[in-house]
């Protein structure tokens, strides 16, 4: 494994994912600083035009209506911080996918088996190299997204407005976390199926069915143990916590929400059934350039 790191940081593109994770997580927090900006006279007399105009056509409607919505810390959190961590998911896997099958698509992993034989061991230390590297990009780009974020929310609100539960820590571990299953599971996923397109094929996949199973849901009521298999919540419960009042879900309202410890088993049991069929796989195949 100490061998797998330091060919890895050797690398060049190391030092591009790393800069690349922190620029992706300095890239969030503008999309919701003038969310945190508490309302000014100005929002008040825009307000007031804007419902003078509506109010003949909306007799429910008064000035308040038509002001702009201010987050608090929470759900700068819950709204911002978490779901921008679940998006950057993807970037750590596309990462691992690109790094773990380069080797592959070079030839280098024939060369790698001539002075490692052992292909067990040479996965186990593959995975776990690309399970740390995932934890590490996700680490920068949620100490990069946090702290300008907690930065731009002090400078206009002031340290007073900070909560001492925010939930701001759970999101960066939880992220992390998510970051270390996402890179040994893409690592798993190149050495059951020889290469990086058909596991990146897959992965879109399963993102597009995921998200064409919530559009429906809308609609449809659909059986909620489909939900319970889903990665894309699990992610969430993992990250954002599903059961935390102040991120809305649905379709899962009203029943019964998944919890951080069910989502850590859930990953843990697809990290075990992906090793198992790498291994065969690893183990069976021919590897050629």
């Amino acid at each position: 494994m100490l061998a797998e790191a330091g060919r890895l940081r050797h690398r060049s593109r190391f030092g591009l994912a790393l800069l690349a994770a922190v620029l992706l997580g300095l890239v969030g927090p503008p999309l919701w600083m003038r969310t945190v900006v508490p309302l000014t006279a100005d929002d008040y007399a825009a307000a007031a035009a804007q419902y003078e105009v509506a109010k003949e056509n909306c007799t429910d409607c008064s000035v308040d209506t038509f002001l702009r919505t201010v987050w608090g810390f929470h759900e700068t959190v819950y709204i911002g911080i978490a779901p921008w961590l679940l998006l950057l998911t993807v970037f750590v896997l596309l990462v691992v996918l690109v790094y773990t099958s380069a080797d592959f698509a070079s030839g280098a992993i024939t060369t790698q088996l001539t002075f490692t034989p052992n292909r067990l061991k040479l996965l186990c230390a593959r995975v776990l190299t690309c399970g740390l590297l995932g934890a590490v990009l996700m680490g920068l780009s949620a100490v990069a997204l946090s702290g300008l974020s907690v930065v731009w929310y002090v400078a206009v609100r002031g340290f007073d407005s900070l909560p001492s539960d925010s939930g701001l820590l759970g999101a960066i571990l939880g992220g992390i976390f998510l970051g270390f299953v996402a890179g040994m599971l893409g690592a798993l996923l190149v050495f059951i199926l020889h290469g990086g397109a058909y596991p990146g094929a897959l992965v879109v996949a399963i993102l597009l069915g995921c998200l064409l199973v919530e559009a429906i849901a809308y609609d449809v009521n659909l059986p909620h143990f489909m939900f319970y298999l889903m990665p894309t919540r699990h992610a969430e419960s993992l990250v954002v916590g599903l059961a935390n009042p102040t991120y809305e879900q649905a379709p899962l309202n009203g029943t019964e929400l998944l919890t951080r410890p069910d989502s850590v088993a859930y990953f843990v049991g697809l990290l075990v059934v992906a090793g198992v069929l790498a291994v065969i796989s690893f183990q069976r195949r021919d590897i050629k350039n």
